[in-house]
């Protein structure tokens, strides 16, 4: 074959690459495309929406997928809305981005990187505190996935040079575990960029108007949380004066089995009384639902109780339960709507 020839077949073998790696993209977007419709398609251009998402566990793949079924990410899982696109859009993460799953740092930076993106074009994301991430503050590294802490060791020992022989003979993995272990408290001590982000989160947040008008916590809001108030504010600023030490305690209510980030109350208590304490909630908060996630409801869907003032979103979407991701929606003219990871949509009032 000539010069000439080869570089003709070099030139068709280019274009038949090209046109494969087209035709991968066109179908990969088609599929996101769709899950995106479903999901905002039908709201008028000029509604806002509100978002919001349960526990990912240590599993941003499983955030990702939950958030482009809502139509917010693309397939790059880059925040899709272009500034002036409609009207403005509000995702809340419960919490509990941290332990069981092996990505829980990179699931925090996510989450970090879609704030600033979405924050770019006027939108809007909360991150909530949840009890895993206080487990952490308080140095409970039970549930902390091993495998990431042994990457984590591995990586500050091999950064510092220390060799096999000055680990121990047959003690590698012990001496990863542990300096992981240790890694690990740096990263979310106080001062830390990690550290501080995690302190500064919300409790719990109210968003959303009319039909959407919305209260969000990780765990539950029962009304003594509101610290007498009607509203969350002194809840919010009461719990990051506790998380403004080097490692959080647990004597304070808020801190213990029945506070916001712990109680099953709201999701698993008997009626009526957890209906009457939602109700009460809600009525004092000027909204419509609360709607929370750590506990992982039995059906693997989004569920309510108590006709409709509690929506439970936490339907253990990290592979480490073997879920699959939903994401729970609200516009005015639709109002609340759980989108299932087959693009599903279900009314929920």
């Amino acid at each position: 074959m000539g010069d000439r020839e080869r570089a003709a077949s070099m030139r068709r073998r280019a274009h038949v690459s090209e046109t494969t790696r087209a035709l991968e993209t066109v179908a990969r977007c088609v599929v996101v495309g769709c899950l995106c419709a479903l999901a905002i398609g039908a709201r008028a251009s000029t509604e806002d929406a509100l978002v919001a998402i349960g526990d990912v566990h240590g599993d941003p793949d499983a955030m990702f997928d939950a958030l482009r079924l809502a139509g917010v990410v693309d397939g790059e899982s880059w925040w899709r809305r272009a500034r002036g696109d409609g009207g403005a859009t509000t995702v809340v993460q419960t919490g509990d981005l941290v332990d069981r799953g092996a990505r829980s740092i990179d699931a925090i930076d996510a989450i970090e990187r879609l704030r600033e993106e979405a924050s770019s074009v006027g939108d809007e994301i909360v991150g909530l505190l949840g009890n895993h991430e206080l487990m952490t503050l308080q140095g409970d590294y039970r549930f902390i996935a091993r495998d990431e802490l042994n990457a984590l060791g591995r990586r500050e020992l091999d950064d510092a040079g220390v060799g096999d022989a000055e680990k121990g003979l047959g003690l590698g993995a012990r001496a990863y575990f542990q300096t992981g272990k240790l890694a690990w408290a740096k990263i979310f001590a106080r001062g830390a960029e990690r550290g501080d982000v995690v302190r500064e989160k919300s409790w719990a947040v109210v968003r959303g108007r009319g039909r959407c008008a919305t209260a969000f916590a990780h765990a539950g809001l029962l009304p003594e949380h509101l610290l007498g108030e009607d509203g969350v504010d002194a809840l919010n600023a009461e719990g990051r004066r506790l998380l403004t030490v080097d490692r959080v305690g647990r004597e304070h209510e808020l801190l213990l089995g029945d506070g916001p980030l712990w109680t099953r109350e709201i999701s698993m208590g008997a009626e009526p009384g957890a209906c009457d304490a939602a109700l009460e909630v809600t009525r004092r908060l000027g909204v419509r639902r609360l709607v929370v996630g750590h506990t992982v409801t039995k059906s693997g869907r989004i569920e309510t109780r108590c006709d409709g003032l509690i929506h439970m979103i936490d339907v253990g979407m990290s592979r480490l339960y073997g879920g699959s991701p939903s994401a729970w929606t609200c516009v005015e003219s639709q109002g609340p709507v759980a989108i299932s990871s087959s693009g599903e949509r279900v009314a929920l009032e």
